[in-house]
């Protein structure tokens, strides 16, 4: 059998720790308060606790947990409990979802006009591309490969590519670009490769150039580097077709440029983009392939949701032999600093010393001269005359001088391999995602990188402040440091994606309610079926037999191991998924109780029941009611047999609810019964 991942819908709830902000889509914000067990008539089972406002308590049985999601606090805004039975979150959440199918209309309505034009389907040339592969200086993850694999075919495709490829700094986003504007050349077809920043625009040139440096490929650059008279001859030279690759800073966009035989737009962080250049992007640039790069993470949840609207593609692993950059938070201490750049310099390395304050530079240089009189200094920021940043860093680039004392203009896209140590001053300033982008600029190689944080006083920083240098510092993986800011940044990501305006929607009601509200609103248009919120309600089969089901304290002790493990089964979409996690759970804590066994076999029963499309299964000590959503996905041969032959014992009610009559003795028993009834009732 064919393995699969287990499938966890509340992801990020699956960390949640006590007191922090929960949202439940009936009922709104609340605090986690834990889990209790509570036995009613002899039965056992345990509930979540959500307090409210004017200290009311919400218990939600451990079968009920996909209608909570995580709620993420943003930075300096009150949340405000929701009252229990109060109305204002039900019309808030109603208005919610009318805007949140809008934006899911269009969506659709943006991707079927694209898939309607015809693109240029890219010839392979596999011999020459094979050849351009070889000179890539680094081995390719499965990741990256994956990535190249599908941008290549979407590019061998007639359907004009549009895909968006998410992976952290350094791992391996420019030389998928380089790829796929190799393939373009081979074409004879232009390639424009759009970047915010000049800077970034000088490195990709750099980059391009040495990599394309045994083709005839001509590369130039367009941004504000250039002279009025440069500028008219590389817009001549694009439009006589003499220039096979440009790349620029929004200069691109310009009117008065005429494209000879563009077919590909690779984007560089588009989200750094304005709205005024996006929709000149989408008038200009309407039926020629479009791959756009970013580092913002996209949740996956997001990412399903997103699947047959854009192409996501995803890089979450490193390079081959990359090190995690070790991080340090500091005071701001003279022999720190000399330590610091003294040991990187003497090994022949670079280094970036972030100082935010243009007006006080000048006197920053002066310090740090007399500090390491042994380094050689230079300054850049954003303020200077254009041509002498641009020398400076060209001369660091090529190891002209080892310390560049500057501002965050390097804090997206520079990539000098000898760059491995980064101190950035008053970094109690900076936000999360700035913090791990600056990070970023170091450890592009295989050499052990070092980031000093440093700050006037630990003692007096804010809360926040401590948090997020403690959030940095502390990240013992790469996958980790993806996943870094999991707020701020992943709600850039969806604005990336779906625009701005839906950055304040889930800003309201949190992400992941965000994306089932999204998810589910796309699959209703699809079906063409009308808003409700009620739909994602009525997704929460409730199945009651009855019998105690839980994972008793004394086999999991842990609080969050038990919530964790309660959440990824509510969330289980097959049997063979739920034979895989009991495995799980029994190399890790033993032989499953009998109470862990129940829960199991009604986990069972629900993934059955919810294959079945039934709403609720009801088992008293009489008998019991089978109610469907709608009975259109069963054996109705098989049924309607049973009906006639146990007529006593069995009827229908209200079109969509069985009643039936049955007593067990044993829960064992009870459960097999139901179980082999499903599995006759399902249609084959």
């Amino acid at each position: 059998m064919k393995k699969t991942h287990i499938k966890l819908f509340n992801e990020d709830l699956l960390h949640i720790n006590i007191n922090q902000y929960v949202i439940h889509i009936q009922y709104g914000i609340g605090i986690y308060k834990g889990l209790i067990t509570i036995e009613t008539e002899g039965i056992k089972c345990e509930y979540l606790i959500i307090l409210y406002a004017d200290n009311d308590k919400l218990y939600v049985p451990i079968s009920s947990l996909n209608l909570i999601s995580k709620y993420n606090k943003i930075k300096n805004t009150n949340i405000r409990l929701n009252k229990l039975g109060n109305k204002n979150w039900k019309k808030e959440i109603k208005n919610l979802s009318k805007k949140i199918f809008d934006t899911a209309k269009t969506l659709l309505k943006i991707y079927s006009n694209r898939i309607s034009k015809k693109g240029f389907a890219f010839k392979k040339f596999p011999k020459k591309y094979l050849k351009f592969c070889k000179n890539f200086p680094f081995k390719t993850t499965p990741d990256q490969s994956k990535v190249i694999n599908s941008v290549l075919n979407d590019m061998f495709s007639s359907k004009p590519m549009d895909r968006l490829v998410c992976g952290d700094v350094g791992f391996g986003k420019t030389e998928v670009a380089m790829r796929a504007a190799f393939i373009a050349s081979c074409n004879k077809k232009q390639v424009a490769i759009l970047v915010p920043t000049t800077l970034l625009a000088q490195q990709h040139y750099n980059n391009f150039t040495q990599r394309f440096s045994k083709y005839s490929v001509s590369i130039n650059m367009l941004s504000r580097f250039n002279t009025l008279t440069e500028q008219k001859k590389i817009l001549k030279k694009i439009k006589n077709g003499n220039l096979n690759i440009i790349i620029g800073t929004h200069k691109i966009l310009l009117k008065n440029l005429k494209w000879n035989n563009l077919g590909l737009l690779i984007i560089d962080e588009e989200h750094r983009f304005g709205v005024h250049h996006k929709e000149s992007i989408k008038k200009t640039f309407y039926n020629i392939d479009i791959l756009t790069l970013t580092a913002t993470p996209i949740p996956r949840t997001l990412n399903m949701s997103m699947l047959g609207i854009r192409d996501l593609s995803m890089i979450n692993t490193p390079p081959d032999r990359r090190l995690l950059v070790k991080t340090f938070v500091r005071n701001k201490e003279n022999k720190i600093i000399r330590k610091a750049i003294l040991k990187e310099i003497k090994r022949g390395g670079q280094v970036y010393y972030i100082y935010n304050k243009v007006q006080k530079i000048k006197n920053k240089l002066k310090y740090l001269t007399k500090l390491v009189p042994e380094g050689k200094f230079k300054i850049g920021h954003g303020q200077m005359n254009k041509n002498k940043l641009k020398k400076v860093i060209n001369n660091f680039y090529y190891n002209k001088f080892n310390i560049l004392l500057c501002t965050t203009i390097i804090e997206t896209g520079l990539d000098i391999p000898l760059a491995n140590t980064i101190i950035v001053e008053h970094a109690d300033h900076f936000g999360l995602s700035q913090l791990h982008q600056l990070r970023g600029r170091v450890g592009r190689s295989h050499y052990q990188a070092y980031a000093w944080l440093l700050v006037s006083n630990i003692k007096k920083i804010t809360k926040n402040s401590k948090k997020r240098l403690k959030s940095i510092s502390s990240i013992q993986d790469f996958k980790a440091g993806f996943s870094l800011a999991t707020n701020d940044l992943k709600i850039r990501g969806v604005g990336e994606i779906l625009g701005t305006k839906q950055s304040g929607h889930i800003k309201n009601i949190g992400l992941q309610l965000y994306v089932k509200l999204l998810n589910n609103a796309i699959k209703n248009i699809k079906n063409s079926k009308k808003i409700s919120i009620k739909d994602l309600l009525n997704k929460n089969i409730k199945i009651e037999l009855n019998i105690p089901h839980l994972f008793p304290e004394n086999y999991i002790s842990n609080i969050k191991s038990r919530l964790s493990l309660y959440i990824k089964i509510s969330s289980l979409n097959s049997i063979f998924e739920l034979k895989q996690i009991k495995k799980k759970i029994e190399t890790l804590y033993g032989k499953l109780p009998k109470l862990a066994k129940n829960l199991i076999f009604i986990t069972e029963i629900k993934i059955l029941a919810k294959q079945i499309k039934i709403k609720k299964i009801e088992f008293n000590k009489p008998g019991g009611m089978i109610k469907f959503f709608y009975p259109n996905n069963i054996n109705i041969i098989w049924l309607t047999k049973l009906l006639k032959k146990k007529y006593k014992t069995w009827r229908i009610k209200d079109k969509n609810t069985l009643i039936f009559k049955k007593s067990f003795s044993k829960n064992k028993n009870k459960i097999q019964w139901i179980k082999k009834f499903l599995l006759k009732l399902k249609k084959n």
